[in-house]
C-alpha cells in the first residue's frame, strides 16, 4: 500500500466514523477543541476536556474516570466542548462516536418500540440505545432536558448504569446543576468530573471574536502538537 493509499483509506475510515457518529459534519470544522475560546468562568472546564482526551508518554489515559459532566446555563459552550471531545476522539482514535440529544434519543427509541429495525434478511438491528450503550465514546447533550416520564427516567437509568458499569467513556451536557438530576443518574455523575460553565454568554465571545479579528489561542495550538491529535 502506498502513501496515498494510506492516506485514502485514513480519511475514508474518518468520513465513515464522521457519518455514523450523529455529529452535525459542519462542526468538524467550527467545534473543535482548539477553537474553543476560553473566557472567564471557562477554564476549569477546558482544562478538564483536556484532561479527558490527553494521554500521558506511555499512551495511558490521563482521565481519572470514564465520566465528564459539562453543566451550566445555555449559551456557555458546552456543546461545542463535547462535540470537540467527538472530533479529536475520531481524529486520534479512530473509534466510534455516537452523539445523541438525550430527548432525541429517546424519541427515536420510542419509534424503534412501535416498529423495530430489521435488516435486509429481516433480522433484528441493534437498537439505538444498545448502539448508545455500547459505543466506545457517547455524547449525551441536554441531559435533563428531556420530558420526564417513568419509562424515559428508566431507559436513560439503564443506559448510564450500564456504561457506568462498564467504564465506557461518557460526556453529559446539562442546563441543570448536577442534584437537580434524577437521583440515580446524579449519584453515577457525581463520581465522574462535573465542571461548571460561567462567564459571558459564549455566543457573545465568539462575536466579539471575529470582530477583533481573532486568532486561535496559542495554548491550545501548542496542547495539540503536543498530543498529536486533531483537537
Amino acid at each position: 500500500m502506498t502513501d496515498q493509499d494510506t492516506i485514502d483509506a485514513n480519511a475514508d475510515k474518518f468520513d465513515r466514523l464522521a457519518k455514523f457518529s450523529g455529529m452535525p459534519l459542519e462542526t468538524a470544522n467550527t467545534h473543535l477543541l482548539m477553537k474553543f475560546l476560553p473566557s472567564k468562568g471557562t477554564e476549569k472546564a477546558m482544562a478538564a476536556v483536556l484532561k479527558f482526551v490527553g494521554v500521558d508518554q506511555a499512551g495511558k489515559p490521563l482521565r481519572q474516570h470514564s465520566f465528564i459532566t459539562l453543566a451550566g446555563e445555555p449559551g456557555r459552550g458546552k456543546t461545542h466542548l463535547a462535540l470537540g471531545i467527538g472530533w479529536h476522539w475520531i481524529g486520534s482514535h479512530s473509534k466510534p462516536v455516537k452523539y445523541w440529544q438525550a430527548e432525541r434519543l429517546l424519541a427515536a427509541a420510542r419509534r424503534e418500540f412501535d416498529s423495530p429495525r430489521k435488516d435486509d434478511y429481516g433480522q433484528p438491528l441493534p437498537s439505538v440505545l444498545e448502539t448508545a450503550e455500547r459505543v466506545p465514546l457517547l455524547i449525551l447533550d441536554d441531559l435533563g432536558a428531556e420530558k420526564t416520564t417513568e419509562w424515559a427516567e428508566a431507559k436513560l437509568d439503564e443506559l448510564i448504569d450500564y456504561r457506568y458499569i462498564n467504564r465506557l467513556p461518557t460526556v453529559f451536557t446539562t442546563n441543570l446543576a448536577p442534584a437537580q438530576l434524577t437521583g440515580r443518574i446524579a449519584s453515577r455523575l457525581k463520581e465522574g468530573v462535573t465542571v461548571t460553565l460561567e462567564g459571558p454568554d459564549y455566543r457573545e465571545v465568539l462575536a466579539r471574536a471575529r470582530d477583533a479579528g481573532a486568532a486561535e489561542p496559542k495554548v491550545l495550538k501548542d496542547n495539540d502538537k503536543k498530543r498529536g491529535g486533531t483537537l
